[in-house]
């Protein structure tokens, strides 16, 4: 036996949500879950033994729906979060400071950016970018991953001027001359992103996929053992292939293919000519995704008024025929399908896509995927359970948007719920938790956190308190369910013989402690294949 982890509590995740005092490892899988002194009689020689004096033992979390191969570049781009700037000003101070320390005519990315929260309550302009980096394109993603704010250089490399027409799922914002102030929303910003990263690999050369194993170590370190790229674009699919290839991917990615651009239609995708991005062990795939709404400048909802009569309204990416068609198309081959849906609008027509494929294609376990599923109304929550869903959520969203979530819900009426997460595991819905980082925070224990207090970590009330879960379900959406969710729950998700051994030392016991102490629950060890 080459690993016994021995001594604590054991949270295995199993479908009886049993639990064990100690785990046997050999040639990095499970091989035996029990009572200490059973195990301790497979101890040998060359056994390593691990006592957990009392801490807790889990399976390793799984984030299904986290921009990867985004962070991966943020240490060599400009972080313009909010916090810890405040303001414009202090913004393009640290832009200014990073072009002076890149050669000139070299991209500069910043990340992070958030207009509301700055003092000046505005985006930043191209002109403003220019004064600061005159001689670099500079490309700022907002946090949402939905806007980019470029200057001058960057929206000439990308040919966007005063006579380009809006691209079809997005805009281009313009000053009062016709010119773009530099502001671009959803499928706009598709060429700047599309340039900047192929530029940032290029500029990174061999080393690029250092970038991927360093941010696959920052994961493990927040016990974090498999992610789901929430969008994989051609560059990254080369990207990840060469990572892959170098051994510099010390967890598992999956890979969820887009289109050619990060708001392109999944066509090829979804049509299989792609492949399927299954590459090895390391690096799965078998998921297309499509944006079925935006976050610019809304979302596709439905406004419930008296006597039963609905308005839709917001922005939609696709008809019900054309989503209809990207859906059959992939799961008629097999793909699995995750559908990004913000509003009610559009949860409904991914709801009606999904019925359609299985109706002309049935297939024994789909595994239907909607991404944030943030505010859907009761009804939709039970045909979504009738039809298998997984819905795929943000439990940090809870805490950073749940003021603005329960604002939506009340000027929409009707029956919609506020990430209604309890009423979602009563109707029978699994659910699958995830950071949608950079979106929100990556850390699992945050999102546990978020999950079972429902209160801002500063303190504050608490948001729809109804919808608080245990502990336990919520440690259940970070390992059993997400590992449903991307097709691995044969291999991951619990604790359990024959499964690899992907598991976190805890500090603390997260059923044990006051709900509040969760979020001051630490990562002590990682392991990946029981090591």
């Amino acid at each position: 036996m080459d690993l016994v982890v021995t001594g604590g509590t054991v949270h295995t995740m199993d479908r009886a949500d049993r639990r064990a005092e100690a785990v046997a490892v050999d040639n990095g899988k499970i091989k035996a879950v029990g009572a200490s002194e059973e195990l301790a009689k497979l101890v040998g020689p060359e056994t390593e033994v691990v006592h957990l004096a009392g801490r807790t033992l889990v399976p390793g979390f799984i984030d299904p729906h986290n921009h990867f191969s985004l962070t991966a570049f943020q240490p060599v781009s400009v972080d313009c979060s909010v916090p810890p700037h405040g303001s414009i000003s202090s913004i393009l101070e640290a832009i200014a400071a990073a072009a002076k320390d890149t050669p000139k005519g070299r991209w500069i990315w910043g990340w992070g950016f958030r207009h509301w929260q700055v003092k000046e309550d505005r985006p930043i302009t191209r002109w403003e970018l220019d004064e600061v980096a005159p001689d670099h394109p500079v490309c700022v993603m907002d946090k949402s991953c939905h806007a980019c704010y470029a200057n001058s250089a960057a929206l000439k490399l990308a040919k966007i001027g005063r006579d380009t027409p809006n691209p079809t799922h997005g805009k281009i914002l313009r000053s009062d001359d016709g010119n773009p102030n530099g502001s671009l929303w959803e499928a706009a910003m598709d060429p700047l992103y599309g340039l900047s990263l192929q530029a940032h690999i290029d500029y990174q050369g061999d080393q690029v996929t250092e970038l991927l194993r360093h941010n696959a170590m920052r994961h493990l370190a927040l016990g974090i053992t498999s992610v789901g790229d929430a969008l994989v674009v051609p560059e990254v699919v080369e990207l990840y292939k060469r990572a892959d290839e170098r051994n510099h991917l010390p967890i598992q990615v999956h890979q969820m293919l887009g289109g050619n651009g990060f708001f392109a239609p999944p066509e090829k995708a979804s049509t299989g000519e792609l492949g399927d991005g299954n590459v090895s062990d390391r690096l799965r795939g078998g998921t297309v995704k499509i944006f079925m709404d935006p976050v610019f400048p809304s979302p596709a909802l439905i406004r419930y008024h008296d006597h039963g009569r609905e308005e839709r309204i917001g922005e939609r990416y696709y008809t019900q025929e054309e989503v209809d068609r990207l859906v059959l198309d992939a799961h008629s081959r097999d793909l699995q399908l995750a559908v990004h849906c913000l509003g009610t609008w559009s949860v409904e027509q991914a709801l009606n896509a999904f019925e359609r494929a299985q109706k002309e294609h049935p297939r024994p376990e789909p595994r239907f995927r909607i991404e944030h599923y943030s505010y859907p109304t009761l009804a939709q929550i039970r045909r979504a359970r009738a039809l298998d869903v997984t819905a795929v959520m943000q439990p940090p969203f809870i805490i950073t948007r749940g003021e603005g979530a329960i604002t939506m819900a009340n000027d929409l009426g009707g029956d919609v719920r506020v990430y209604p997460f309890k009423t979602m595991l009563s109707e029978g819905v699994r659910i699958a938790a995830s950071s949608d980082s950079p979106c929100a925070p990556v850390e699992p224990l945050y999102g546990l956190s978020c999950l079972v207090t429902r209160r801002p970590h500063r303190g504050g009330d608490q948001i729809v308190v109804e919808e608080a879960v245990t502990p336990l379900e919520g440690l259940r959406m970070y390992t059993a369910n997400a590992a449903y969710a991307m097709s691995r729950d044969n291999e991951v998700g619990s604790l359990e013989v024959g499964k690899q051994a992907d598991m976190v030392v805890l500090s603390h016991d997260p059923a044990a402690v006051d709900p509040e102490f969760i979020r001051e629950i630490h990562i002590e060890q990682t392991y990946v294949d029981g090591k």
